[in-house]
């Protein structure tokens, strides 16, 4: 009889990393696929299941929304249930979310060894609750897929106790898998503008940004100011702050507000755009994967490489009005060889395997 691996997950991103991870891992173990519900709206759970043929989950804990420690402590209360019950060989978590730590703790009080995907990522504001979350994690994790060689070697030097494992980032396989299927951004249902018209293509989500009203509005009117369109893609927590913040009337009428995207079409509006503004690890990646300039609304970015390899230029929220305008201009002015940067800081797609051939090393003591 096969072993059984739980894989955990609970948020957009991890639901579309687990289109691969979930494929992969059954080559060599039973998978056992518990989704915490912590997005639940269908454009940002169901849609992503239909568009990447992810099975539906064996266990749907319905966490739904809530503070981080109402939603943290509902998700280890409910996963401990399941995974007590089921006795995994493993816990695989995935990321800095409320659903990676809530799922590794209760693995860890269970006795039940955590495999942390996309670990060492780190930032520089300890009190931000994805910086607590990957921290602990990593402390707790008995292996650790480290996607890119700095994040490795961030391990190795804060002297974790798992085992650390250069892997790559499972969300290129994903892009890798599904580039041929992505639609023109001009395919979007209800596209705003002519499928000539250049246009900025942003998303904008982090509580840390959201819930800063000066900051946030700050943000709204800068992108009213740009050269181009704005393609708005509003997360539940923006629209919810566009509202709580009075600035649905403010906004431009550039800026094409627009609902949660699917994986695919949120590609095709990531490839096809001029330039991206976003605050999100993900579109970041995948920005500098497509060759589309970006500009990150943060102080900082765990995605560091992104950065030093010139796909990626921040600014800091409180900077928007000063800069975000010629950031943007300057991104999006690049043509040629200005977009040619490296784009295999995170691996070549094989991230997947990478991990399976990881777990296996560990289950059977093989050296790594």
């Amino acid at each position: 009889m096969r072993e059984t691996l739980a894989v955990c997950y609970g948020t957009r991103p991890q639901i579309i990393k687990a289109s691969v991870l979930l494929e992969e891992l059954a080559r060599s173990w039973d998978v056992l696929s518990v989704d915490t519900g912590q997005h639940y709206d269908y454009e940002l759970n169901a849609l992503q299941y239909e568009q990447l043929g992810v099975r539906p989950p064996q266990v749907y804990l319905e966490v739904g929304s809530g503070d981080h420690a109402t939603q943290t402590g509902a998700i280890l209360a409910r996963a401990a249930e399941v995974l007590a019950q089921r006795r995994p060989a493993a816990a695989v978590v995935v990321g800095d979310t409320n659903s990676t730590l809530g799922c590794a703790l209760a693995a860890v009080q269970l006795r039940i060894p955590v495999i942390h995907v996309e670990a060492g990522m780190r930032g520089t504001d300890a009190m931000m609750a994805e910086e607590v979350n990957r921290r602990i994690v990593d402390v707790i994790s008995t292996v650790l897929c480290a996607p890119s060689e700095t994040a490795a070697r961030r391990l190795r030097l804060e002297y974790v106790a798992g085992t650390v494992i250069l892997t790559g980032d499972v969300a290129r396989d994903v892009l890798v898998r599904n580039l041929a299927r992505v639609p023109r951004a001009a395919d979007t249902t209800d596209w705003p503008l002519t499928p000539a018209t250049p246009f900025v293509f942003a998303t904008l989500h982090r509580a840390e940004l959201t819930d800063n009203a000066d900051h946030f509005a700050g943000v709204v009117r800068a992108l009213g100011g740009l050269d181009f369109p704005v393609v708005l893609a509003a997360h539940p927590r923006t629209g919810a702050a566009l509202e709580r913040h009075g600035l649905l009337d403010q906004l431009a009428s550039s800026v094409h507000l627009r609902p949660p995207l699917g994986y695919l079409q949120s590609l095709g509006c990531v490839r096809d755009a001029a330039a991206v503004v976003t605050d999100s690890g993900g579109v970041q990646r995948e920005a500098y994967w497509l060759g589309t300039p970006c500009v990150t609304v943060r102080k900082e970015t765990e995605w560091e490489e992104t950065v030093r390899l010139g796909a990626n230029v921040l600014v800091a929220p409180a900077q928007v009005a000063e800069e975000l305008a010629p950031a943007v201009g300057r991104q999006a002015s690049r043509t040629g060889a200005a977009r040619s940067w490296d784009r295999d800081a995170y691996g070549t797609g094989e991230a997947a395997v990478r991990i399976r051939e990881a777990i296996e090393q560990w289950r059977t003591g093989s050296p790594a």
